[in-house]
C-alpha cells in the first residue's frame, strides 16, 4: 500500500499529465529532466518532485492523529517559438499548472486543502528554454502509524 504522501504526488501527475489550457502540458515525470533530454515535442515539460514535509499532533490529548504539511516542488521547462515570446510562454504554463490543480483542492480526499505558495522563474539565460518552480504546499492528516 502506498503511503499518503505518495498518492498525493501521483495524483498531481495525472492532473497535469491531463492539463490543456491555455497548453497542453506534453510530458510530465516524477524523474528529474535535462533540456538536452526533450525533443521539441515534449515541451512544456514537468517534473513533480516531493519535497520538505513538517508534520504536528492534532491536539495535546492525541497520541495517534497528526497533521503533514507537504511541499511539493513542480518544476516546469518551456521553450520559446513562434509567435509567443519567453515571458508569455512561462506564465502560460504557470496559468496551466495553477488552474488544473485549483480544481479539486482536495487532491480525490487524499488531503485537507491544497495550494501554490510560492513561484520562481529563471532569468532565461538558456535561451530559448526557460524554467519555472512551483511550491505547491499541501496539508493532510493521518493517523500515525499509517503513513
Amino acid at each position: 500500500m502506498a503511503s499518503t504522501r505518495e498518492n498525493i504526488a501521483k495524483d498531481i501527475v495525472a492532473v497535469l499529465e491531463s492539463a490543456t489550457d491555455p497548453v497542453a502540458i506534453r510530458f510530465v515525470s516524477r524523474q528529474p529532466i535535462a533540456s538536452v533530454d526533450l525533443s521539441d515535442h515534449q515541451y512544456p515539460a514537468v517534473f513533480v518532485r516531493t519535497g520538505q514535509e513538517d508534520r504536528s499532533d492534532e491536539s495535546m490529548n492525541s497520541s495517534t492523529s497528526r497533521f503533514g504539511r507537504i511541499d511539493y516542488t513542480i518544476t516546469g521547462l518551456i521553450k520559446a517559438e513562434g509567435e509567443h515570446n519567453m515571458d508569455t510562454e512561462r506564465n502560460r504554463l504557470i496559468e496551466t499548472i495553477e488552474e488544473a490543480l485549483e480544481v479539486d483542492r482536495k487532491r480525490n480526499t487524499l488531503c485537507m486543502n491544497s495550494t501554490i505558495t510560492n513561484v520562481t522563474t529563471d532569468l532565461g539565460d538558456q535561451f530559448p528554454i526557460a524554467r519555472i518552480d512551483i511550491n505547491y504546499q499541501v496539508l493532510y492528516k493521518y493517523t500515525r502509524g499509517t503513513v
